[in-house]
């Protein structure tokens, strides 16, 4: 039995979970009693469960693969459902539509996680699943890690010396240049400038921050005072990586993924900002499309009055 299988068993009612007792079944197998306590996993420990299931799944019946299949899709989303669940949490005032999107998408989740238990599930569907959130995975934490050296450069930036001819210092004019990196990422239909507006550094953004994104910019910047904090001060990473069973072509196959990434306070850590956004999977790549990102009320405290938000630049929401 795999990991996967026992945490969509806890999930299922199956087994006893945090001290509950789980009324025995007569002719049924002894089932094990779950730790008392269970540590949320992250994205990635999540994948690698995945992965370790799919080498097993070699050996196992259709019919045993199939029900594996169900327990392990219902693992994925309820683990996304807990990234949702965390980040609805920490918004803070003014982002309530936001807020209210999450529940409507946490609902919708829990529908999936019935359905995936339930359904008839075709011999490859495992195989397409694990290829589809292993390139999403991939491509997730590729995001991530640019995000997270915008930190570097919006530091840089601010304690790097001035030329003192009025021209940006070498820090500030990466920034544009690093947008780059993330363009391949995501679909040109979530672009909200052109070449010039994105890879050419001007003082104001080309977009309102406030309400808007484009996903090659810094989606946060953390400020401590006027300054842009230290890289260390704060990280992104991939909070989970789920299919999404409500999306199919025309053949009926899921190619769609949801990602959630968390930024939080590595000294305290608190969430500052959170993203999700849609990865379509076509075979042999993907991008990521409908990006959204809100700063919590933690994550507002450390930033810049909107006049001089993110170096002058608007960088960073």
């Amino acid at each position: 039995m795999t990991s996967a299988d026992n945490d969509a068993r806890g999930r299922d009612g199956g087994t006893a979970v945090d001290g509950d007792i789980a009324e025995p079944v007569e002719g049924a197998p002894e089932k094990l009693k779950a730790p008392a306590t269970r540590r949320r996993l992250s994205g990635v420990e999540l994948e690698a469960r995945f992965e370790g299931w799919r080498g097993e799944r070699q050996e196992l019946t259709p019919e045993e693969s199939a029900r594996r299949t169900r327990l392990a899709l219902s693992a994925v989303m309820g683990v996304a459902i807990l990234g949702l669940a965390a980040a609805a949490g920490v918004t803070g005032k003014g982002f309530e539509s936001e807020h209210a999107a999450n529940a409507e998408r946490i609902a919708a989740l829990q529908v999936q996680v019935e359905d995936a238990r339930a359904i008839p599930v075709p011999t490859d569907l495992a195989g397409k699943i694990t290829r589809l959130t292993e390139a999403a995975a991939k491509d997730a934490k590729k995001v991530a890690e640019a995000q997270q050296h915008f930190a570097q450069l919006n530091h840089d930036a601010a304690t790097q010396p001035s030329p003192g001819n009025g021209t940006p210092n070498a820090a500030t004019l990466q920034i544009a240049e690093h947008r780059r990196t993330l363009a391949p990422l995501f679909s040109p239909r979530s672009f909200l400038t052109d070449e010039k507006g994105a890879y050419i550094w001007t003082s104001l953004t080309p977009f309102d921050p406030s309400t808007q994104i484009d996903p090659r910019f810094a989606w946060y910047v953390r400020y401590d005072g006027l300054k842009a904090s230290a890289p260390d001060a704060y990280t992104w990473s991939v909070e989970s990586v789920m299919p999404d069973l409500a999306v199919q072509d025309a053949t009926g196959t899921t190619r769609t993924a949801r990602v959630i990434w968390l930024c939080r306070d590595t000294a305290g850590g608190q969430v500052l900002a959170w993203a999700n956004a849609a990865y379509t999977y076509e075979g042999k790549a993907g991008t990521f499309d409908n990006l959204k990102v809100v700063v919590t009320a933690a994550g507002a405290e450390h930033q810049q009055a909107a006049s001089t938000t993110g170096n002058r630049s608007g960088e960073g929401r």
